[in-house]
């Protein structure tokens, strides 16, 4: 059984209740719904869902913005579900990280499916973009520290290990991070440079 939260999104009642009535026997928990696109980001930053079902009956082009802000974001999963196979729904599905699109009528197997896999894709996309980060965050301070040293190598006509040495020392003390310290040091002799 799942224990993953959801929100529905869908412009009638009838689809509203079918899909929890899918969702809700396989372990999913309800959160909330709504009928418009504006109440949907608003419920979704209000309840933190793993993921969302919208109907495409709100209008693909009301429901863009709202996506592309928690794609952006990488807030939860989307399962879109309609018969539209247009070109926009097409480029959405290609662009984001968090859509999944599953047709109507819902089957029940299928959906359940569809949300399990959704559910799996935006895991793995979520860690990803977190390793991704982590290492943009480690390339940053290695290069500012790298910079850093080689300004105090300079300035006070030290070798690389005593500058590294002395930036680490006073890190500890000051209780600041090395990118934060580096980042200090760069600026303190781009703005004495620039006078």
């Amino acid at each position: 059984m799942s224990s993953e939260k959801y929100i529905v999104a869908a412009a009638d009642n009838p689809t509203q209740i079918a899909i929890r009535n899918i969702l809700n026997p396989s372990g999913f928990i309800f959160l909330s719904n709504c009928n418009d696109p504006i109440s949907l980001l608003r419920l979704v930053r209000s309840y933190n869902p793993d993921f969302i079902v919208a109907d495409l009956g709100l209008q693909l082009r009301d429901l863009k913005p709202i996506i592309d802000t928690i794609d952006d974001e990488m807030i939860c999963a989307c399962i879109l579900i309609g018969q539209q196979r247009d070109m926009e729904l097409g480029e959405l599905q290609e662009k984001s990280k968090v859509v999944t699109l599953c047709t109507k009528p819902l089957n029940k197997d299928l959906f359940i499916h569809t949300v399990d896999m959704a559910l799996l894709s935006f895991k793995r996309v979520f860690e990803l973009n977190k390793r991704l980060r982590d290492m943009t965050e480690n390339y940053e301070t290695r290069k500012a520290v790298e910079r850093a040293k080689w300004i105090l190598m300079e300035r006070e006509g030290i070798n690389e290990n005593e500058a590294y040495e002395r930036m680490r020392r006073k890190s500890m003390d000051a209780r600041t991070p090395m990118k934060a310290l580096a980042d200090a040091i760069i600026f303190a002799y781009e703005l004495r440079d620039s006078k």
